[in-house]
C-alpha cells in the first residue's frame, strides 16, 4: 500500500491492510507488526487512524497492543465470541439453554471420533482427574476446573485446537454466569456421572459413552430450565 489512503472508511482500509500484511508476511503468533510511527508514514495517514484499526483488531483477537513495547500478533482465540456470549446470557436467560444445545452438539458429533484415539495414558489422567475430585469433595473444596479438565482430556486426542478453544469459551461463559443455581450441584452425583463415562471410555464403546454424556447434560439442562422458568415468573 503506497499510496495514502481516502475517503469515510480509513481506519477499515488500515485494518484489512494490516490483516493483509499479517498473511503476507506469514506472521506467525508474538510476532511483531510494524511500530504504530512506521504505519503512519508508510500509510499517509494520521496517528489517531492507525490507532482506531488497531483497536478494532484488539476488539476481533487478532493483536495485541503491548505498552512501551509494540504491536503484536496474537494467537487464535474465541474472545469476541466470548464477550458476544457473556452479555447474550446477562440479557437474555434463553441464551444459557441455547450455548449449552451448542455444546452438546459439538461433543455428541466428536465424540466418535475421540473414543477410538483414547489409550491408556488419557485414561490415567482421566483416573487420576477424578482422584483428585473425588479429594476435593472431601474436602468441600470447588472442582470446576478439573471437570473442565476431564473433558478437554478426551477431545484432546483429536489434535483440535480451535475445537478446544470452543469448548473453553462455553467453559468461562459459563462459570461466568452468577446463577448458582445453574453452577452448582450435587458434587457426588456429578462425579459419579463422570466416572461412568470414563468406564464407558474405557470399553472403548462410542454408543455408549454418548449414552453417558447425554445424561450428565440432562442434569445441567434440568437446572437450566429450572433457572429459565425462575425468571419467567419473576
Amino acid at each position: 500500500m503506497k499510496q495514502p489512503l481516502r475517503g469515510p472508511a480509513l481506519y477499515k482500509a488500515i485494518r484489512e491492510y494490516l490483516k493483509q500484511y499479517i498473511i503476507e508476511q506469514e506472521l506467525k503468533p508474538g510476532d511483531a507488526l510494524p511500530p504504530e510511527g512506521q504505519l503512519v508514514e508508510e500509510l499517509g495517514v494520521g496517528r489517531s487512524t492507525v490507532r482506531e484499526a488497531v483497536k478494532s483488531l484488539q476488539s476481533l483477537g487478532i493483536v495485541e497492543v503491548r505498552q512501551g513495547d509494540g504491536l503484536y500478533v496474537r494467537e487464535l482465540n474465541f474472545d469476541p465470541m466470548l464477550e458476544a456470549f457473556q452479555f447474550g446470557m446477562q440479557f437474555d436467560p434463553h441464551t444459557v439453554a441455547e450455548l449449552l444445545q451448542i455444546r452438546i452438539f459439538l461433543e455428541m458429533a466428536v465424540i466418535g471420533d475421540a473414543v477410538p484415539k483414547i489409550d491408556a495414558d488419557e485414561i490415567e489422567q482421566l483416573e487420576s482427574i477424578l482422584d483428585q475430585w473425588d479429594a476435593r469433595i472431601r474436602k468441600d473444596k470447588e472442582y470446576y476446573d478439573l471437570d473442565e479438565d476431564f473433558h478437554r482430556v478426551i477431545y484432546s486426542v483429536l489434535g483440535n485446537k480451535s475445537l478446544l478453544k470452543m469448548f473453553e469459551v462455553f467453559w468461562i461463559a459459563f462459570l461466568g454466569l452468577e446463577v448458582r443455581a445453574i453452577r452448582e450441584s450435587d458434587p457426588v452425583v456429578e462425579l459419579h456421572s463422570h466416572r461412568k463415562i470414563l468406564d464407558a471410555l474405557k470399553s472403548g464403546d462410542s454408543g455408549q459413552t454418548r449414552k453417558e454424556l447425554l445424561e450428565h447434560f440432562a442434569n445441567v439442562k434440568a437446572r437450566i430450565n429450572e433457572y429459565i422458568l425462575s425468571t419467567e415468573a419473576n
